[in-house]
């Protein structure tokens, strides 16, 4: 009886997975067509997961020390732990979380003045960004480092409907984005199979 009931279970939890995904996947799909940003899946904290903070800490061991450093797609602010000593540190998402967030969604303007800072830290947000070239964009020359992961459409497998990412970049389009704006790819490494790149500003190198 056991065994019946742990398969019973276990075709339960498969079917309960595999409408989640098809939820997910046509959701992106809209999504897409509308040209809009998931609100109502990133106020859930439930879809901030621990096991991202080992992605973080790598992005955040390419921090000078001292750096201004602003945080996009802040999340948890688990960045914030394992920076540098003596660096500052704001934290930016789509949802305030706390008082100390400011508000910004990367499929518009960023609303706030970006000068004041040295380094921008993007952690798994990217995939969400419709256009990355708009994002780099509106980087004032101040910006000298940019730190980011990127799920890279030609080295990751994973189906993009499911995880709910907006943009198809490949590795070769992001570096023709960062070349245009002058970043340089200092280091380049593989997290998961997502892309790491640590760039600087060519008269920063």
């Amino acid at each position: 009886m056991k065994k019946f009931a742990t398969l019973i279970n276990n075709i339960f939890r498969k079917l309960s997975h595999k409408r989640k995904v098809s939820r997910q996947s046509k959701a992106t799909r809209q999504l897409r067509k509308d040209k809009k940003t998931d609100y109502s899946r990133w106020k859930k904290k439930e879809q901030l997961f621990e096991d991202w903070n080992e992605r973080t800490e790598l992005l955040a061991s390419m921090v000078k020390p001292q750096a201004v450093v602003i945080e996009f797609g802040a999340g948890n602010m688990a960045l914030k732990n394992y920076l540098p000593s003596g660096c500052q540190y704001t934290p930016s998402d789509i949802v305030e979380r706390n008082s100390d967030f400011i508000k910004c969604d990367l499929n518009e303007t960023i609303p706030f003045n970006i000068s004041i800072y040295d380094t921008a830290v993007f952690s798994g947000v990217l995939e969400y960004v419709y256009d990355i070239d708009s994002v780099f964009k509106q980087f004032p020359l101040e910006l000298e480092q940019v730190l980011l992961s990127y799920s890279c459409k030609d080295i990751s497998s994973a189906n993009r409907l499911e995880n709910g990412w907006l943009s198809d970049y490949s590795r070769k389009e992001l570096e023709t984005i960062f070349a245009k704006y002058n970043y340089k790819v200092l280091n380049y490494s593989e997290w998961r199979r997502q892309s790491i790149f640590n760039l600087k500003k060519g008269n920063s190198v």
